[in-house]
């Protein structure tokens, strides 16, 4: 059996720094408009939701973390990720980065 030599790989070019307020990726996820920007496990396409009703926006997922903004309703929100109870993505009017309970968003079809 002949063996092959591993093709290596380089990263190359300067590093980025991205505010995490505005640019949603965290360490094991982010939005598919940032890949080739960056690297991290997992991409995905943020999914268009829209609040029911006025919506806090979270740094974390939790309501007693810092409230980031209010969203009206009828309010775009772009989740990208949707666990316990939360989405995490980003308002598509301003492009705040954070937490959103998802009893307060519908899908928009």
């Amino acid at each position: 059996m002949t063996e092959h030599p591993r093709p290596s790989f380089a990263l190359s070019g300067p590093s980025i720094e991205l505010d995490g307020r505005t640019h949603a990726v965290r360490g094991d996820l982010a939005d598919i408009a940032l890949a080739g920007k960056l690297f991290v496990p997992h991409y995905a396409k943020p999914m268009e939701m829209r609040c029911t009703t006025a919506a806090t926006l979270y740094a974390e997922a939790d309501a007693q973390s810092d409230a980031l903004a209010v969203l009206e309703a009828d309010a775009r929100f772009m989740a990208i990720d949707m666990a316990g109870g939360w989405a995490w993505g980003f308002a598509a009017d301003g492009h705040i980065v954070g937490y959103v309970s998802l009893d307060q968003l519908d899908p928009v079809k």
